[in-house]
């Protein structure tokens, strides 16, 4: 008796979720729209709707390229340098541009100022200053372009790890 209460309770589940229409009643009631599951009104419309087929819809989704075959950890990684490496980028774009602004305002030297730095003129004084700035500037940029490419080093092979 318990088998076939629990036979018939099975094939009554499995049935109600093959279900493929689901019918929605639509009824204008002083002007608004209304949905409901049951009829609302005499001029209510019948609508029937699809449901979705859950196997189907997960099915279809294409895992992205970049992470196919990539550790849950290893992409986080990747997320994480990818994160590092476009600090770095905006870093080199701050230096790059302090530095054009300072190589500016050097150019704008005046005689004044460039006796009192000792050069005999202003060209004199403008490239001393300009290679000074350079100086300072170059190496921190350069060590900015060395940590990304070391980071983008890793990112290839965290990304060609089996």
């Amino acid at each position: 008796m318990i088998k076939a209460i629990l036979l018939s309770l099975c094939l009554t589940i499995t049935f109600s979720c093959l279900a493929e229409d689901i019918i929605v009643y639509k009824c204008v009631i002083k002007g608004i729209p209304t949905f409901s599951q049951t009829p609302c009104a005499k001029n209510a419309k019948a609508i029937t709707l699809k449901a979705p087929n859950i196997t189907q819809t997960n099915s279809t989704k294409v895992p992205d390229n970049k992470t196919v075959g990539v550790s849950v950890d290893d992409y986080l990684k990747i997320q994480k340098i990818d994160r590092k490496i476009a600090n770095l980028k905006r870093s080199i774009k701050q230096y790059e541009k302090e530095y054009n602004d300072k190589k500016q305002q050097i150019n704008y030297m005046t005689q004044d100022k460039a006796n009192r730095l000792g050069a005999s003129s202003i060209a004199d004084a403008i490239a001393t200053k300009i290679t000074s700035l350079k100086q300072s500037y170059e190496p921190v940029i350069q060590q900015a372009q060395q940590q990304i490419k070391f980071l983008t080093q890793q990112k290839l092979q965290l990304s060609q790890r089996p």
